[in-house]
């Protein structure tokens, strides 16, 4: 990685250089959001395995990416930055991945001797449930022409829920 000289709140600003991967960990549970004359942006506070913070412009598909992935302030990830073809002209795409924490991480919680085998456990599909919910009404709000009604919310929150999950 190598920080450019551009400075966003102290940090540098992250750059990876061609065919290059970085395990980053976020600093905050969101993103700066908002719109410069590019378009939206989304500014995450992230530091390396080596402890050096940086700021991360997300473009909007690692944005979603990230909010997909269900990320957190102290959660890692992996930026790969690789090389791809079209026709002549070699350009850069970047790659998204979620570190999984292994399970010998995760807080020790005691094991139930007597738990049933219908015990419900969190499988994450509330919180995605919860995050497609919120995604659909920020469509409806975004689009006032159409007069909306609550069954519209719920049917695009369904459509969102089932494809996402068939993804994770």
């Amino acid at each position: 990685m190598e920080p450019t000289q551009t400075k966003q709140n102290g940090r540098p600003k992250l750059e990876l250089q061609l065919n290059q991967t970085a395990t980053l960990t976020l600093m905050r549970d969101k993103p700066y959001t908002g719109e410069s004359s590019f378009g939206p942006y989304f500014l995450y506070h992230v530091k390396d395995a080596g402890g050096v913070e940086y700021s991360f412009f997300a473009p909007s598909e690692i944005h979603g990416q990230v909010v997909e992935a269900g990320l957190k302030a102290g959660d890692a990830f992996t930026l790969s930055k690789k090389a791809v073809q079209n026709g002549k002209k070699v350009g850069a795409r970047l790659e998204f991945e979620a570190v999984t924490k292994p399970v010998s991480a995760q807080p020790n919680q005691p094991v139930k001797q007597d738990a049933l085998p219908f015990e419900i456990h969190d499988d994450g599909f509330k919180q995605l449930m919860q995050r497609c919910v919120q995604d659909a009404v920020e469509i409806v709000k975004a689009v006032n022409t159409i007069t909306w009604q609550n069954e519209d919310v719920r049917s695009i929150a369904l459509t969102m829920f089932i494809q996402r999950a068939r993804v994770s």
